[in-house]
């Protein structure tokens, strides 16, 4: 059985949690969600993305290389202009 964590700490570890708008097209139509997470990046948002348009899709991305092939592998699933930023 896990402890939970006093009033504090679970207020900082909640603190370093930041919510980010990813905003993608899906076939031309657009999409966006939100996510909160400690850090992003490009490709986070990539496969954030694919997983948001094909929820229950057992076709998952894979961990790609490169930035340059998540983009081609999102592409390929009709995913493109891929942007996001820190929600306020």
């Amino acid at each position: 059985m896990t402890k939970p964590m006093s009033g504090w700490l679970q207020m900082e570890y909640m603190s370093e949690l930041v919510p980010y708008a990813v905003h993608y097209l899906l076939d031309g139509v657009r999409q966006h969600f939100f996510k909160l997470a400690v850090g992003f990046s490009d490709v986070e948002a990539i496969q954030s993305a694919s997983a948001h348009a094909y929820p229950e899709s057992r076709l998952k991305m894979p961990r790609p290389a490169s930035l340059e092939s998540a983009r081609n592998n999102a592409q390929q699933m009709g995913i493109t202009k891929i942007r996001w930023n820190e929600a306020i």
